[in-house]
């Protein structure tokens, strides 16, 4: 269990990496989430009220696209878990995996194609970022 003050610095932490997302020449962030996160209690319904209604003002941003797999998709490889597929200036591709202990970096060509793969399968699946947007605002609603 963490304690109090490791939370606080934990969130502050996620607090200033999002402010990377608003700066001058930001990186383009392209993301799927399970809409099952959206119904999932986290924090209580007026936080997860605000975290979705923040979710849905990033989207207004034009470097932000956030796309929502329906729950009606059922299985789909975004279900194994968390990862990331980075570009960066010089258009080198990375992968991060995270997991329950650690995240471990992917640089490997023959990994990170298999993950440009799977991050492809599960967009396939997604939502457009409109309809998305629109679920997520939905779900924020029901949150009151």
């Amino acid at each position: 269990m963490l304690r109090q003050e490791e939370v606080e610095r934990h969130l502050a932490d996620r607090l200033k990496r999002q402010e990377i997302l608003t700066r001058d020449n930001p990186p383009q962030l392209f993301a799927v989430l399970d809409e099952g996160v959206l119904h999932r209690p986290v924090g209580g319904p007026a936080m997860m009220r605000d975290q979705l209604q923040a979710l849905a003002k990033a989207t207004e941003e034009p470097n932000v696209w956030v796309h929502v797999v329906p729950l009606t998709v059922g299985a789909y490889p975004g279900l194994n878990g968390p990862f990331v597929v980075a570009v960066d200036a010089d258009n080198r591709l990375t992968g991060y995996l995270d997991n329950q202990l650690h995240g471990d970096v992917v640089e490997s060509a023959e990994e990170v194609a298999a993950l440009q793969l799977v991050w492809e399968a599960v967009r396939g699946q997604a939502l457009p970022q409109r309809q998305s947007t629109d679920l997520i605002v939905k779900v924020a609603e029901t949150w009151l």
